[in-house]
């Protein structure tokens, strides 16, 4: 293990405003410039939540399982051996395979730590102090180090061991009781992992919070981030809604169903727009524009009188022509696009934000702009344990001095792996 960081002399972790105004001025929005953050996430939100801190200039090293490492590698679809999906959440970081449940690879895990001004990790509640690192000695030894644990059900309660995915999350936080319909059938699901993302968000706010609040006390924070907290919080309309009394699974809300003016109705061509005029003077403006001047006074109405006409109105003109009247009238409403033609239509180009990487596969770009710069989506999707070789050099780590074969024998560098290859070689 290595020694304790003080907090006045604690270079690897000190100095990250300077290093941010060192890096204005070049053109390229990096405000997170001088961060190290040494990354312990699977799966979705924790390499979102790393991704997103990348995009902003900070340095990540991802340590992965040696044998197959993050399971978002081998999500479909793929091409030539790479996910999609990695290809969103880890290009731009560096990979590192470590086996944890060895000596060596916590060694080296250890050292890295030890360098880092972020700690991100994702494993179920007590794991991370199982392996060595309990949150008092953490903060013991490093106490500039911000440790954010990124879980499903959060730290402490009744849930905090149970397993769980975005679904069960969102369940459980009544974000899904009111689009969830009759008892028969199947059942509508989110269009997005909304605990999931707003996790990854959470994290990533808490950990921007705890990094300013260092440069003025010199001190780190333990983060208890929650994809279930995150939820609850993503619901703040069901919480308002339930001031007019308790809400039942299934009862619609008015910006999930319950009123006909907020809702997406099918075109002539069998295509399908989206309206949302809940503000008096965009009803009356549409309503004049559809030549229908008799529904004024319905703006509000909850009945499947409305609905009904909305549906035969909407059935008179192709997706085109009532995207041309939205547009024409300044109305808030259009077409519900495919994800291929968000990316193509004239306001995707504009923004930049999906990408095409060399791979073929997409790249995701941060979704806000510095001084009118955008952090440039990340092109290199790392191989597993890429970095493994040249983080031992920079760590000082023994195991730099040990073959290959010694070291992966010991836990550090990514192993052979029949999955990994077959994937790679097989379309």
């Amino acid at each position: 293990m290595t020694e304790p960081q003080s907090p006045e002399g604690a270079a690897e972790g000190s100095g990250v405003f300077e290093a941010i105004r060192a890096s204005e001025g070049s053109g390229i929005a990096a405000p997170l410039a001088g961060v190290l953050v040494a990354d312990f996430s699977r799966h979705l939100p924790g390499p979102l939540a790393a991704r997103l801190l990348a995009d902003l200039g900070a340095r990540v090293v991802k340590v992965e399982e040696p044998s197959a490492g993050d399971p978002v590698r081998g999500a479909p679809p793929t091409s030539r051996g790479n996910s999609a999906l990695a290809a969103l959440l880890l290009a731009g970081v560096e990979s590192v395979a470590l086996d944890l449940k060895q000596p060596s690879g916590r060694d080296v895990a250890d050292r890295l730590i030890a360098r880092a001004d972020v700690l991100l990790e994702t494993l179920r509640p007590g794991t991370f102090a199982r392996l060595g690192w309990t949150r008092e000695e953490l903060q013991r030894r490093f106490p500039r180090l911000i440790v954010c644990s990124l879980s499903g059900w959060g730290q402490d309660g009744p849930a905090a061991p149970r397993a769980g995915h975005d679904l069960t999350y969102q369940a459980a936080a009544g974000l899904l009781a009111p689009i969830v319909g009759a008892p028969v059938g199947p059942q509508p699901l989110p269009a997005a992992p909304i605990a999931d993302l707003s996790g990854a968000w959470s994290a990533v706010s808490a950990i921007l919070a705890a990094l300013f609040e260092r440069e003025r006390t010199g001190r780190g924070t333990a983060i208890d981030a929650s994809l279930f907290d995150s939820a609850l919080h993503s619901n703040l309309l069901g919480w308002a809604a339930e001031a007019g009394g308790a809400k039942a699974v299934g009862q619609p809300l008015a910006l999930t169903g319950d009123l006909p003016c907020y809702g997406i109705y099918e075109t002539a061509d069998k295509k399908k727009v989206a309206l949302a005029f809940l503000e008096p003077h965009f009803w009356h403006r549409f309503c004049h524009a559809a030549e229908r001047p008799d529904l004024v006074g319905n703006h509000l109405d909850r009945g499947t009188g409305l609905r009904r006409k909305l549906e035969r109105l909407m059935r008179q003109r192709t997706r085109a022509q009532w995207a041309e009247l939205f547009v024409a009238h300044d109305l808030p409403a259009g077409p519900v696009l495919s994800a291929a033609e968000a990316r193509a239509s004239a306001q995707g180009q504009a923004r930049g934000v999906v990408q095409t990487g060399a791979d073929g596969l997409l790249r995701l770009a941060f979704p806000a702009r510095f001084d009118g710069h955008r952090p440039a989506a990340a092109e290199r999707l790392p191989v597993l344990g890429a970095a493994t070789e040249d983080l031992l050099e920079e760590l000082g780590a023994p195991e730099a001095r040990q073959s290959k074969w010694r070291r992966r024998k010991a836990g550090v560098g990514a192993r052979f792996s029949w999955k990994r290859l077959l994937r790679r070689l097989v379309p």
